[in-house]
């Protein structure tokens, strides 16, 4: 109990003071529209609402995984060039939660390129008159 009794009070005056000043930065027009579509096509599935839930006291709130497999999902698209209706009609649940481990495999290969390459460029200059091209 004395533990509970050594913590000191929060006066709420004190609260808004400390974020009655908090400033971040608002996103360009592009990550808009990203997070706008990413909000649309995680409300399209009910199905993974409900699996990723988040409990905020009395209130159920979709996770903000969801939304971030989501927008990783709906910004691949975007790089493709694909137009936003498009997206929402085409995208599937499987292809929002598989958005993380496609990420990785793509990493894994790209590593294995530099691999190779950075070998390549050691064996230039370990050979005579490396710095030829």
């Amino acid at each position: 109990m004395a533990r509970i009794e050594e913590r000191p009070t929060v006066i709420e005056e004190e609260t808004e003071e400390l974020w009655g000043h908090v400033e971040g930065e608002t996103p360009d027009s592009a990550t808009r529209q990203a997070l706008n579509l990413a909000h649309r096509a995680a409300d399209k599935f009910p199905e993974l609402s409900g699996r990723y839930k988040t409990f905020a006291g009395t209130a159920v709130i979709v996770s903000g995984a969801l939304v971030a497999l989501a927008g990783v999902a709906v910004a691949r698209r975007l790089r493709r060039g694909q137009q936003p209706d498009a997206i929402l009609d085409e995208i599937t649940p499987d292809e929002i939660e598989r958005a993380a481990t496609a990420t990785s495999r793509q990493n894994r290969i790209w590593r294995m390129v530099r691999r190779v390459a950075r070998r390549r460029r050691d064996r230039q200059q370990e050979a005579p008159g490396g710095d030829e091209p």
